[in-house]
């Protein structure tokens, strides 16, 4: 892999640089090829934002500010669209309210090779179990189950008609659930959540070995390489 040049440490002589974690945060995300257009101007602009929201700098909630305003791309959709899609960005704040579909719409179109993904139910009652679908292919979510409301629990309850109990799936097994599928398709990138502060989860998609590197620097929410692999299905 080629490395992309560094970030620069000081982004116009009028502001100041970035804070030195700041810089080495962005600058892994760099070498392992995410945020290529993230340097020069771009730089500029989306730490100009992120300090205007006034997080301390250095912390995890500056850093995924820069993040929100790199990929936002000052409100310019088609560059924004681009952008998360070259790097398969995903964000889900925890303020949302959002139904498991929504956001099953928003993965897919980042992983136009899977197709179409579909939440379902198969079988009734206590036997029953949620899957993800995607043609032919069917991905049980078992482990991230479950029938009460929990911080980042994502409501489910339009699968139950007939006033049947409210189920809740977690962002993370849904996650999981795609990366599965898109092992099966043959995709060597996969979805992995970026340390992020409390009111958000960010996912990138990534190859093992990158993935990994980035896990061992401390940069992803996962400390290890076998988390790592358990998450990316692979």
């Amino acid at each position: 892999m080629t490395i992309p040049p560094p970030v620069s440490a000081v982004p116009a002589s009028d502001e100041p640089p970035p804070h030195e974690k700041d810089l080495a945060f962005l600058q892994a995300l760099r070498n392992v090829g995410l945020l290529p257009d993230l340097a020069g101007e771009e730089l500029r602009r989306s730490l100009r934002e992120a300090r205007a929201l006034g997080k301390r700098e250095g912390s995890t909630q500056f850093r995924m500010d820069v993040l929100d305003a790199h990929y936002t791309a000052n409100g310019d959709e088609s560059i924004a669209q681009s952008r998360r899609q070259v790097d398969r960005y995903f964000v889900h704040h925890e303020s949302e309210i959002v139904t498991a579909s929504t956001l099953l719409d928003r993965l897919s179109a980042l992983a136009p090779e899977i197709g179409p993904i579909a939440l379902e139910r198969i079988g009734a009652g206590a036997d029953s179990t949620l899957v993800l679908r995607a043609g032919d292919d069917f991905v049980a979510l078992l482990d991230d189950f479950e029938e009460s409301m929990d911080t980042g629990d994502i409501d489910i309850r339009d699968l139950d008609a007939g006033g049947a109990p409210s189920a809740m799936v977690t962002v993370r097994g849904l996650v999981r659930g795609v990366n599965v599928l898109l092992g099966r398709r043959d995709v060597r990138e996969r979805l992995v959540p970026l340390r992020s502060d409390v009111m958000r989860e960010i996912y990138v998609a990534l190859p093992l070995t990158e993935a990994i590197d980035l896990a061992r620097a401390g940069w992803l929410e996962e400390e290890n390489a076998e988390d790592v692999m358990d998450l990316g299905g692979w």
